[in-house]
């Protein structure tokens, strides 16, 4: 049973996410920001679940994982 529901905006449109780990969750929108084309990052998201706080650490996960994926790597340029 899914205790945590993601909403993602992707450019093909929303995806929709459902786990019932906060672990589980991290990894399917993890897999799924790694295959869109870095110009479509930051994907807008949403997370939704009964623990506030829970939905709360994952949001900022998530952030600051798409943050490390649209970050320039050591000596590109843009």
């Amino acid at each position: 049973m899914a205790h945590i529901a993601i909403l993602v905006g992707t450019p093909a449109g929303t995806r929709l996410l459902a786990a019932s780990t906060e672990r589980d969750a991290a990894r399917m929108v993890e897999l799924l920001l790694i295959g869109l084309d870095r110009t479509a990052l930051p994907a807008p998201l949403w997370v939704q679940c009964a623990d506030g706080a829970l939905a709360a650490r994952l949001t900022a996960y998530l952030a600051g994982f798409q943050a490390e994926l649209t970050a320039v790597p050591a000596g590109e340029t843009q």
